[in-house]
């Protein structure tokens, strides 16, 4: 509590940054990000360097260094302890240049160099997978198999069974990169501070950049905690680095961003830092190569779009790299355009935290960065439409239509008497919205099916019953007895062991036309898993709730795969469930053999109340087909720090924060005459979620004309109001996590005009109109 005070005391007089180098780019919303974050008190202070091939467009720094016993100010050149940023600037530099001098082979197996590690159990552990976070190992050794110190750890480390088998996996391991560096010493005779130093440090003219600084540097250092009543200032902050002598190979290094600014200079001119070769063009590019698989985001030792790289690659151009470290550091590199960000803290400074504050001063420093740097192809001006073209027409035949009543697959397939999936051991993927149209569970339906077996059940977010807001566990079905499978718990794709003796897999749940709902990423990892195990599989398809006529909002970037989003579509999908499966199987190459039970009587202008179907809510905060809609835009805005209503009886009908103002906002908002929505000034207190039990101000959305309605471009006036009217409170970089397009995303952060937002999110839709046309089925 002390410190706290001690910090918010000082924060008057070392908030404000040291003067900027002369720039032609506008970083005043980096300024803003981090002096917001440094006055919280959870931060002491910050250097930030952007730089584009040799010029420096901004460096700065802020706050404080050091908190206690005595306060210093942060400078330009104060000297970090880097944390794991050794990985990718300094072990991973030195195994490489061995590569090149043809002493370590990349896909030698780790006995080659270290004969502890000569047994069977190792043979597949390579330094390329090591290099990956591939190879196996734990992410933590055990203190006491490094305590001795090399040689005696590695065989110490070599007692340590694998957690997984090589190559099959992604863990960011620590111990693997320790090994690395003890690789580095046996095969060059050189410990890794010394092999560094003479082919990284000194050829590139590194002044500040060292394992152990000496006493010359520690006026400069920012300190990190305590330990045994002793602040580390020059003592590495990482407890297994230092049981090795602060010399290892996954933290250790210190320097400043002067240095690593170097470095990055070196690594973006293909190796190369002021004549001085360090590296081979070839060799560069082959360590910023992601890894084939795409469940492994990582190049060789550095980061792409793993969890720890969110959120820099969200606002980093597509094909960017990294790295993050422990202690609060972090560089981000675009190679194409020779960028380099370069943020460092000692987040860790006095007391060990900030984890917190740390995820949001990256967020916002590299979106304010990517926002001021990059932009994405033009978009032609953009001319609103009443609706969307109609397609020319499903590529398969579409049922008939009839005057009977609109039949989901479920209803389809219990009139055909389950003919199609006779002698069959199913799998059902399905939650509480798996119903026939008298309310029948698909569950009961298929347990007392005669001429098949339900062998499992599987349910996705939300459980079985929908009511779940947490990981969901294995459970049994109370009914039937059948066991289970959470897809939204330890795991969130069927495994080996679910799949046991299923011969088809059916997926009946109902989606509700969302790219970011997450049941449609369930169906796309049921479809891999299926076709790794040869298993067929079945869709019953069931209603766009928001109709299949329109589709609204941008396409993911392609390399922004995630759990929220599954593939390169828009916002607002216009595609049933079955016609989304059919797309994704064959733009995704997955050799599946899919079959779409189809809706009978359904096109794609009906909305779901239009179908006297029986609605079940599809999870606990969509209620109604109007919530349904407004979530297709409204849901964008959740992860910013506004409430959208979660926790209110009225979900995504209401946007509010304790410190708006609605009055004006309203008036704003309604100044704009947005087809199909009017605007009221409204109060609600949350009962969960953001700001929960906090009154907040804000609008109500009165939904005036469901067709004409444009959720998403809603959405965007409202974030673009937000943040014009409470710019000093508004966060809106988060709502880049259910965005994923990085142009629309930068052009909100430019604060363009809503028109030129509309044109960047709608830039694609008709490329996607063609692609979506093979997939239709309903008229």
């Amino acid at each position: 509590m002390r410190v706290a005070l001690l910090i918010g005391a000082l924060l008057a007089l070392w908030l404000a940054p040291v003067p900027a180098h002369a720039q032609p780019f506008d970083f005043a919303a980096v300024d803003d990000a981090v002096r917001d974050v440094v006055a919280t008190g959870e931060i002491p202070g910050a250097v930030v360097l952007v730089g584009q091939g040799d010029r420096v467009l901004y460096h700065r720094a802020f706050g404080l260094r050091q908190v206690v016993p005595t306060p210093e100010q942060m400078t330009e050149d104060t000297v970090f302890d880097i944390a794991s940023l050794t990985k990718p600037l300094g072990t991973t530099l030195a195994v490489m240049s061995l590569v090149e001098r043809n002493r370590i082979r990349l896909d030698a197996p780790l006995g080659a160099y270290l004969r502890e590690f000569r047994g069977r159990a190792f043979s597949q552990v390579t330094i390329r997978r090591m290099l990956a976070h591939r190879a196996g190992f734990p992410a933590v050794p055990p203190d006491a198999a490094v305590r001795a110190g090399f040689p005696g750890a590695a065989r110490a480390l070599a007692t340590i069974a694998l957690d997984y088998p090589p190559g099959t996996g992604f863990q960011y391991s620590d111990m693997g990169f320790i090994l690395l560096g003890e690789v580095v010493r046996r095969v060059s005779g050189d410990p890794l501070d010394r092999y560094l130093r003479r082919h990284l440090f000194r050829p590139l003219g590194l002044r500040d950049t060292t394992y152990r600084p000496d006493g010359d540097l520690r006026p400069r250092i920012a300190p990190t905690e305590f330990f045994n009543g002793h602040l580390l200032r020059g003592a590495v902050h990482d407890p297994r680095a230092r049981l090795l002598g602060g010399v290892a190979g996954h933290a250790g290094i210190f320097s400043s961003a002067r240095d690593l600014a170097r470095i990055c200079r070196m690594l973006v001119d293909g190796g190369t830092l002021e004549g001085r070769h360090v590296l081979r063009a070839s060799t560069v590019r082959a360590m910023w190569t992601p890894w084939p698989n795409p469940d492994s985001p990582r190049g060789l030792g550095w980061d792409v779009t793993s969890p720890y790289a969110a959120p820099m690659y969200l606002f980093f151009p597509a094909g960017s790299v990294g790295h993050t470290g422990f202690t609060g550091t972090t560089v981000w590199i675009d190679p194409p355009t020779r960028t380099y960000l370069i943020l460092l803290t000692n987040r860790v400074h006095p007391n060990g935290n900030g984890a917190g504050r740390i995820r949001e001063l990256r967020a916002r420093v590299t979106a304010a960065v990517g926002a001021a740097l990059f932009q994405g192809p033009e978009p032609p001006p953009f001319t609103p439409m009443s609706t969307n073209p109609e397609p020319s027409g499903p590529a398969a035949d579409p049922p008939a239509l009839s005057a009977g009543p609109v039949l989901t697959g479920l209803d389809a397939l219990v009139r055909q008497n389950f003919a199609l999936l006779a002698g069959k051991s199913v799998g059902l993927i399905t939650n509480q919205t798996g119903i026939d149209m008298a309310r029948h569970r698909a569950i009961d339906l298929f347990a007392a099916a005669p001429n098949l077996t339900l062998k499992a059940v599987f349910s996705p977010e939300h459980g079985l019953n929908g009511d779940a807001t947490a990981d969901v566990p294995n459970s049994v079905d109370a009914v039937t007895g059948r066991p289970v499978w959470s897809l939204y718990g330890s795991t969130r794709r069927p495994t080996p062991e679910m799949l046991q003796g299923v011969t088809a897999l059916v997926y009946d749940i109902q989606d509700v036309g969302v790219r970011y709902y997450t049941y449609l990423t369930t169906l796309v990892s049921a479809m891999e898993q299926a076709a790794r195990f040869n298993i067929p599989v079945y869709v019953l398809d069931r209603p766009n709730p928001i109709t299949g006529r329109f589709v609204e909002g941008p396409l993911m970037d392609p390399d922004l795969r995630s759990f929220t989003a599954p593939h390169t579509i828009p916002v607002r999908t216009g595609l049933t469930v079955g016609e989304f499966a059919r797309l994704a199987a064959v733009e995704q190459h997955i050799p599946v053999t899919l079959t779409v039970v189809p809706l009978t009587n359904w096109d794609r202008a009906q909305w779901f109340d239009e179908t006297a179907l029986p609605w079940t809510n599809p999870s606990p905060n969509i209620r109604s087909v109007t919530q349904a809609l407004l979530y297709s835009g409204i849901g964008l805005l959740e992860a910013t720090n506004v409430s959208v209503g979660r926790g209110t009886d009225a979900p995504f009908e209401v946007v509010g924060a304790p410190w708006i103002e609605p009055y004006g906002l309203a008036d704003a908002l309604n100044r704009r005459a947005l087809p199909g929505v009017r605007f009221e000034p409204v109060w609600f207190t949350p009962a969960a979620d953001i700001y929960a039990t906090i009154q907040c101000a804000g609008v109500r959305l009165l939904v005036t004309n469901r067709d004409t309605i444009r959720p998403v471009t809603v959405a965007l006036a409202l974030a673009r109001e937000l943040r014009a009217r409470h710019r000093d409170q508004y966060k809106p970089e988060l709502i880049q996590n259910l965005l994923v397009n990085r142009s629309t995303m930068w052009a909100i952060l430019r604060n363009e005009p809503l028109e030129r937002l509309t044109a960047w999110a709608e830039m694609e839709r008709e490329s996607f109109l063609k692609r979506r046309a093979s997939a239709l089925i309903y008229p």
